[in-house]
């Protein structure tokens, strides 16, 4: 009998009592006694600190514009787990996340798996069922021991290099990009971001070493943006003119610069996409909780929800809050939940100088800081600072606190994100399974 979806949803937050544990043995494991689903279909992979899930997302809708069914594999989700596993846009069902958890489960019943090998072999499995033409998978931390290491794919993609998870991937920019350029595969073209000179170093050793052509945006692949969301394309072969993408962001154009030559060393392997499914692709490409802006049904004030989890994705949020500073401002109010092992102070550092008024709020992780530190943190600044739990208490109090010429922005945390999308969205609360 299979277990419903609430109760397959409480199995699955039962791994994560065993942690993170980086290797990929169990998962070769569980991929053999499945029957090896991963080889089913054709995939690009995609590591790096930031931008993996926005540039995951504009490959995906490129794709499908270009009439491939497509499987998207990201992580976490905002608010419900099925958002992890799409095809063509469409979240799995709740019924098939249950059913693939039995199969999963009777595959390798005397298994450890922890909760992110679990899901990736679910989603790797349903991709094959459901007759994808291609997967665009995102690594889940670091690369060379991630579970999505297993796929053998068409092209890789390192988006950048920066510091984030030192606990797992080491605290220099040079151990943290060993383990994303893990996932150069030998002969496999690698396309990066990366542009410090410590992580692009070692990207190219590592892809010279394993005879994997580099292409590295600023160099073999150039944009130029006429505005944040316009921009030139000048690629490997291929150029295009006055492209528009539909995601927030100057940074954005870094994003459109790693998927684009991913799609055109596609097309030189297996296949046709041509200019008009790119154009199409993004312009409609969306990405929820980055830089989405949620426009008030009653003319309030204007609500931006971000994921920023570490000081380098605070500093992109900070350049768009200055870029998009209306001509005649009103207050901004940063609503702020946190993971207490990221870099709390930086990613305040890059932030609150911006802000008229803090919200310090806590959201429904383990691993959140608690609001009396984060409090006493902000204390060196000279914002004024409320605290609000839980999540939506904070955003119904920076909106009641808000006039209609004045801006909110969530951010610190994608789950402080989930939570307060959830509430302004009116929808049921997130799951607390967001690992």
């Amino acid at each position: 009998m299979t277990l419903s979806y609430s109760k397959t949803i409480n199995y699955l937050y039962s791994l994560q009592r065993h942690g993170i544990k980086l290797g990929l043995e169990n998962i070769r494991r569980l991929m053999t006694a499945l029957a090896e689903p991963h080889r089913r279909f054709r995939s690009v992979q995609i590591a790096g600190t930031n931008g993996k899930g926005s540039t995951a997302a504009m490959i995906a809708a490129v794709l499908e514009a270009a009439g491939y069914r497509t499987g998207l594999y990201t992580s976490p989700h905002l608010i419900d787990f099925t958002e992890r596993i799409r095809v063509n846009g469409g979240p799995i069902p709740p019924d098939e996340a249950a059913r693939l958890t039995e199969r999963l489960r009777a595959a390798v019943a005397d298994l450890p798996l922890t909760f992110f090998e679990f899901t990736t072999a679910m989603a790797f499995q349903y991709f094959a069922d459901s007759g994808v033409d291609f997967v665009v998978a995102e690594a889940g931390m670091g690369g060379r021991y991630d579970a999505t290491n297993i796929l053998t794919p068409l092209v890789s993609v390192i988006t950048n290099i920066d510091f984030d998870h030192q606990a797992y991937l080491g605290d220099t920019l040079e151990m943290i990009a060993t383990e994303k350029a893990g996932i150069i595969k030998p002969g496999i073209p690698v396309v990066t971001a990366a542009d410090r000179p410590e992580a692009l170093n070692v990207i190219r050793d590592v892809s010279r070493e394993r005879n994997a052509p580099l292409y590295r945006v600023g160099a073999e692949v150039r944009v130029a943006g006429v505005s944040p969301q316009r921009f030139r394309y000048e690629g490997i072969q291929r150029s295009f003119a006055d492209l528009n993408c539909a995601l927030l962001g100057r940074h954005q154009l870094l994003n459109a610069a790693c998927a684009l030559p991913a799609l055109e060393l596609l097309g030189r392997q297996e296949a046709d996409i041509g200019e008009a499914s790119i154009r199409r692709g993004l312009k409609t490409v969306r990405w929820e909780g980055r830089l989405e802006i949620v426009s008030p049904a009653d003319s309030g004030p204007t609500v931006i929800l971000d994921g920023a989890h570490n000081p380098a994705g605070a500093r992109t949020l900070r350049v768009f809050l200055e870029e998009s500073r209306p001509s005649r401002p009103g207050r901004l109010i940063l609503v702020l939940g946190i993971l207490r092992d990221k870099d709390i102070d930086g990613i305040l550092a890059e932030l609150v100088p911006l802000a008229d008024e803090m919200v310090v709020t806590r959201p429904q992780h383990e691993r959140a800081s608690t609001t009396e530190d984060l409090k006493r943190r902000l204390e060196r600044y000279p914002a004024r600072v409320t605290v609000r739990e839980p999540v939506s208490e904070a955003v119904r109090y920076a909106r009641s606190a808000a006039g209609t010429e004045d801006r909110i922005c969530v951010t610190g945390s994608l789950y402080t994100i989930g939570e307060a999308r959830s509430y302004l969205k009116g929808s049921a609360q997130p799951s607390t399974l967001r690992g």
